[in-house]
């Protein structure tokens, strides 16, 4: 019995219900090139093994995923294939890349080289993998190879909120208004307004509090990242009026983005914001 580890394999076929796997998390580990064909598509039948011999030639570093677009016409419609071969490019599960039609085998080399990562990306993943002032160094690494490297800024700033404000912002302005660049510059605001909680609660509390008070509170309240009542502080100066209502409807909008869409204090918040508004 032989104690070599199995291979993985550079092309594989993938439909719609093993495309999310083998498509858009395997791209996390590796570059994934989708090849959308059809078994009547001459152009196809040519350009599928000039494909599997430049992904060959990487020996292991980029997998391709072969997708019939007649069995699958949900995937087709999903990456609008108007025609065929279409070859996408993933990373990260995001398609960064594409072409469609026979190309020359020197541009198939140079469209899969343009999808491995660099060192500055290598550098970012190995920051990911890592916390504190390994992470730090390795993000500092990824900017010294690749200064715009958009990742990199952000992931180092998030851990300059509190410690270097100051460059924080400098490295995600290049970068704004990427959302999670915008995020990040609202965390800085944030810890930048922060209040005393305690003082502000017992303001609110005594019934002396209006909507400044609430506003305040807030915002005091997000800086120490207690975002459940920080939202639920905010509606109330929303609701209330008054020359707060805007400031705390500007507030809560940029809150949003730093919680993101899908968190579930957003999506209950939304609708009360709404009623509050209209």
């Amino acid at each position: 019995m032989s104690d070599t580890a199995p291979t993985a394999p550079a092309v594989i076929d993938v439909d719609a219900a093993s495309f999310e796997q083998q498509v858009l998390e395997a791209s996390h580990q590796r570059p994934v090139i989708v090849d959308f064909w059809a078994a009547w598509c001459g152009p196809c039948r040519q350009l599928t093994p000039m494909l599997e011999r430049a992904v060959a030639a990487q020996e292991g570093r980029v997998l391709l995923a072969k997708v019939d677009v007649d069995a699958n016409p949900e995937l087709a419609a999903r990456y609008r294939v108007q025609g065929i071969p279409q070859v996408v490019g993933f990373r990260d599960g995001v398609a960064i890349a594409q072409f469609t039609g026979v190309q020359p085998e020197p541009r198939l080399a140079a469209f899969i080289e343009d999808l491995l990562p660099t060192e500055a990306d290598q550098a970012v993943a190995r920051a990911r993998a890592s916390t504190g002032a390994a992470a730090m160094a390795e993000l500092e690494r990824a900017l010294e190879l690749d200064p715009r490297h958009r990742e990199a800024a952000v992931g180092l700033a998030e851990h300059l909120v509190t410690s270097d404000p100051e460059r924080a912002l400098a490295l995600l302005a290049p970068h704004r208004p990427d959302g999670a660049a915008e995020a990040v510059a609202t965390r800085i605001e944030l810890a930048r307004d922060g209040g005393d909680v305690a003082a502000l609660r017992a303001q609110v509390a005594d019934g002396a509090g209006d909507g400044a008070s609430l506003l305040a509170l807030g915002r005091a309240l997000a800086a120490e990242g207690v975002y459940d009542e920080a939202v639920d502080r905010l509606l109330a100066a929303v609701e209330l009026g008054g020359e707060s209502r805007e400031p705390a409807r500007e507030q809560l909008v940029r809150l949003f983005g730093v919680l993101g869409d899908t968190d579930p204090l957003v999506v209950a918040a939304r609708p009360r914001l709404a009623r509050a508004l209209y």
